[in-house]
């Protein structure tokens, strides 16, 4: 091709080498110091700009919304007079529009903004306009993220939040399911050791013959490991028996109670908050008692049964205890395996850690595996009060069952989690790292995860942490499938796909959480058949970053349609590292929305789409 001629070509000189000019060699040393000083300012130079680039003042705010004025709160950092500052309300400008409460003058800690908003809104961003670096976003809030500050709302919370704050909702007794059929507890295939005792609380009434051993109410698990020291069967009457120390319960043994309302096994160690019944050895079943303040069942072993057990932090007279263990009932991987455990008709209600939860040991970097395990008719609520409130952690989920280990044939079946902290049903995604964040060792396996008529709700919305992220019904990743699951009015999504591959859906459904399904973060080989949105308070669906995607026969009814699309593709909260078309992939959908609004944005390559209107 030709090039347009722009001037006169500069004249090239050959040099033979005996006109080439020599430098002395402390010129030459100079030289290379002088071009070494110069590659680093030059260096350092573009390292700032790359560093400070996209930055800008650090500032920190939180959302209130009533669903018709957004309050936007000034929690630190930079201050902002007028004009330094842009609003900026699902994308558009709204500055103007912005009127601080209770004056005028600078944007500054402690000082809010209000503006009417009486449509959904799905993202608030503050853009820096002054002179301290780049003009970008330096601050964002988005809906799961809002407080909400309705009169009506029963989650309704103060603001501004403080992290003791607590939602309007007041702490109920747990709600009574009737769970649909389910399979049988599966027996162990090793009986008991022979022997009975029986252990007697202070308070029992009456007393069976044989052997007993009597509690006086302090120190009790001095007897009950007495017990399981003499025999394979040892029942706790009925009573309150309180524990300081742990109990240890040893190989073919059954530690049975009377029932969880009659049978009270009370954990208080004020020195030692990590008080749990161990059990480090296999073929034991645990039945039919309730654990109260710090005590919480952990299994090292393979072959337990754990059937018909509550577990709460709140004492007998009310106090709610820190906890020391990772779950009420805690599955942990301590260098070696754990296979066949099973917990049937279990309840972990108003705890201070995760209600369920599997682990495992990584300080020696070696792979551990929990395989088949299977969890029934189990209930999970009011699980997590952030630290500020007494919990171990800010992350704190109903069923946490995938963090450092790897996890095969898990089966969750008819189990409910309802209010608690973060998520619901939770999976980590795969990366095992140290507390600094650094990677640590392979990616973790996950394979053949069941969950099937489960339901999520109302999870996330008392958390007032900072930090909160996740706060969905199901958080999945990997080789999962969800079979008639159901989630009701999560703070943020229904179902959470992020960075997720082979996952199916079929027959689940949402309800009034923000988002129904929310597929991200380099998502693949999802799967949605049969299922259905109805009320989302933002987007049925919001997928970013994904590939192979495939949506058939599903329904979205009323949407809040946030940015004028009942579904979103392709954005992702105005960050562009995660903010990256869907690509081959298929939506097959029925859709009913507000007048006006678009089913779904028709972002990416290699899509297809099929989309009919249904009755207004």
């Amino acid at each position: 091709m030709a090039t347009a001629d722009r001037g006169p070509r500069p004249r090239r000189i050959a040099l033979s080498s005996e006109d080439e000019p020599r430098l002395s060699p402390t010129a030459l040393i100079f030289l290379v110091v002088f071009v070494v000083v110069i590659a680093v300012a030059i260096g350092a130079a573009l390292l700032f700009l790359q560093v400070f680039a996209g930055q800008g003042p650090p500032l920190g705010i939180e959302v209130g919304y009533d669903g018709t004025t957004l309050r936007i709160h000034h929690t630190g950092g930079v201050e902002l007079p007028p004009g330094d500052y842009r609003v900026l309300v699902d994308g558009k400008d709204r500055t103007r529009d912005a009127r601080l409460e209770n004056g005028t003058g600078n944007f500054s800690a402690g000082r809010t903004l209000a503006l009417a908003a009486p449509v959904p809104v799905q993202g608030v961003v503050i853009r820096y306009e002054g002179d301290q670096g780049a003009h970008v976003a330096i601050a964002q809030r988005y809906a799961e993220e809002f407080v909400p500050t309705g009169p009506s709302d029963p989650w309704a919370m103060p603001f501004p939040p403080l992290a003791t704050s607590t939602p309007r909702a007041a702490v109920v007794p747990p709600e009574e399911y009737a769970f649909p059929p389910a399979p049988a507890p599966r027996p162990l295939a090793e009986e008991p050791r022979p022997g009975l005792v029986y252990v007697a609380a202070a308070d029992s009434s009456p007393i069976p013959p044989g052997t007993v051993l009597r509690c006086d109410g302090v120190g009790d698990d001095v007897e009950i490991n007495d017990a399981l020291r003499q025999a394979g069967t040892v029942v706790l009457l009925e009573g309150t028996f309180h524990a300081s120390r742990r109990v240890t319960v040893p190989d073919h043994s059954a530690l049975l109670g009377q029932g969880k309302g009659r049978t009270m096994l009370e954990f208080e160690n004020g020195a030692d908050p990590y008080q749990p019944i161990e059990v480090a050895s296999p073929y034991v079943t645990i039945r039919d008692l309730r654990l109260q303040g710090q005590g919480f069942i952990r299994i090292s072993a393979s072959h337990v049964r754990v059937r018909d057990v509550t577990a709460t932090s709140v004492t007998g007279d009310g106090r709610r205890l820190p906890s020391g263990g990772n779950g009420m009932f805690f599955v942990w991987a301590d260098r070696a395996d754990v296979e066949d455990v099973e917990f049937y008709a279990c309840t972990a209600y108003d705890c201070s850690t995760h209600g369920f939860n599997m682990n495992q040991d990584f300080s020696d970097r070696v792979p551990r595996t929990i395989r088949a395990t299977r969890f029934i008719d189990c209930y999970a609520a009011l699980c997590g009060y952030g630290e500020a409130g007494g919990s171990r952690s800010p992350w704190i989920t109903g069923f946490d069952l995938q963090e450092s280990q790897d996890l095969v044939d898990c089966q969750v079946t008819n189990c409910i989690a309802e209010s608690n902290w973060e998520s619901g049903f939770h999976f980590e995604p795969g990366a095992r790292l140290d507390s600094s964040g650094r990677e640590i060792g392979p990616r973790t396996r996950c394979e053949g995860v069941v969950l099937t008529g489960c339901i999520a709700k109302n999870n996330g919305w008392r958390n007032t942490d900072p930090e909160r992220f996740f706060m969905s019904g199901f958080y999945v990743h990997r080789n999962a499938n969800l079979t008639d699951c159901s989630a009701v009015h999560n703070r943020n999504a229904g179902f959470y796909v992020q960075g997720g591959e082979n996952i199916r859906f079929d027959g689940c459904s949402d309800r009034n959480s923000t988002y129904g399904w929310l597929i991200v973060k380099s998502s693949s080989g999802v799967v949605l058949e049969g299922c259905r949105s109805d009320q989302a308070r933002i987007w049925a669906i919001w997928a970013a970053y994904a590939s192979r995607v495939t949506v058939a026969d599903f329904t979205e009814a009323g949407a809040g349609a946030a940015r004028g699309v009942q579904s979103m593709l392709g954005w992702y909260r105005d960050d562009a590292r995660y903010g990256r078309p869907v690509t081959d992939s298929s939506f097959e959908i029925a859709a009913s929305g507000p007048v006006g609004t678009a089913p779904i944005t028709r972002e990416g390559s290699g899509n297809r789409y099929t989309v009919t209107a249904l009755p207004a």
